[in-house]
């Protein structure tokens, strides 16, 4: 695929996400998707309702809850008119309580707004500073247009690797302290690659005709994607534990065929 492809590609689906974001009858039209969040990212809910606290909504969408309590207070009109959003309140609030274990904060809590599944994906369609929420969007403007099954869960994995690929070049960023010779990106990139290939990014670039900066995810199975993702989620914990990168290569590579 050439640059010149990838950059109209990129150029309408930014101007898709805008009409989602922008456009409340576009919001209204796709917000009974909700099956979409979790093929996006695994969610927890609460009660027969299915419904989630602002807090829950923010550790879903990885984002502070206070970015929430904003996109419901400038929209909250959309919310009430689909019976989105409820305020909790004296018994109804109690009875939510006895439902929650492991959270201690809305103990002595006066009142509490939660969220059902609908809500939770209408947050994600006006959400800007979220990747999580991007996966959202880009589910709901590729994924069903898509006819062929197996196509279908290509773009699943897709969204799921880039998010994932994401975390560990967050990882890198944060906790890798080394000197390497090359880019530390491209590095580790080649241990994910060497790991459930056993051929570098240039090698297997190499192997299916592509360009220098033609992106070589696009070109795998969706087996190859999830076995990729899983490798990256252990690099991306490794990291977090304080591993070099020759201990987390030696790792990795003594250990390939589990990931194959």
């Amino acid at each position: 695929m050439s640059n010149e492809t990838n950059q109209l590609t990129a150029q309408i689906n930014e101007q898709g996400q805008m009409i989602l974001i922008e456009s409340r009858t576009m919001r209204d039209q796709n917000v009974y998707r909700d099956d979409v969040l979790d093929k996006v990212k695994a969610i927890s809910v609460i009660g027969d309702k299915l419904e989630v606290t602002l807090t829950m909504a923010a550790n879903y969408y990885e984002v502070p809850v206070e970015t929430i309590r904003t996109i419901i207070k400038r929209h909250r009109a959309e919310f009430n008119d689909y019976e989105e959003l409820r305020l909790l309140k004296g018994k109804t609030l109690q009875e939510f309580k006895a439902l929650v274990h492991n959270e201690p904060d809305l103990s002595s809590a006066p009142s509490l707004q939660v969220l059902n599944r609908r809500g939770l994906l209408r947050v994600g369609m006006l959400l800007t500073e979220s990747d999580v929420a991007a996966s959202v969007r880009n589910f709901l403007l590729n994924v069903e247009e898509v006819a062929d099954d197996a196509q279908r869960a290509w773009a699943v994995e897709r969204e799921i690797s880039k998010r994932e690929r994401r975390r560990l070049t967050d990882s890198i960023q944060q906790f890798f302290n080394g000197n390497l010779p090359i880019n530390e990106y491209a590095a580790f990139t080649n241990i994910v690659y060497s790991t459930v290939f056993g051929a570098s990014a240039a090698q297997l670039k190499e192997y299916y005709g592509l360009e220098r900066n033609d992106p070589l995810r696009d070109n795998l199975t969706t087996e190859d994607l999830r076995k990729v993702v899983e490798v990256e989620t252990v690099m991306a914990s490794l990291l977090r534990l304080g591993k070099s990168y020759d201990e987390i290569r030696e790792e990795m590579l003594t250990n390939k065929d589990s990931f194959r």
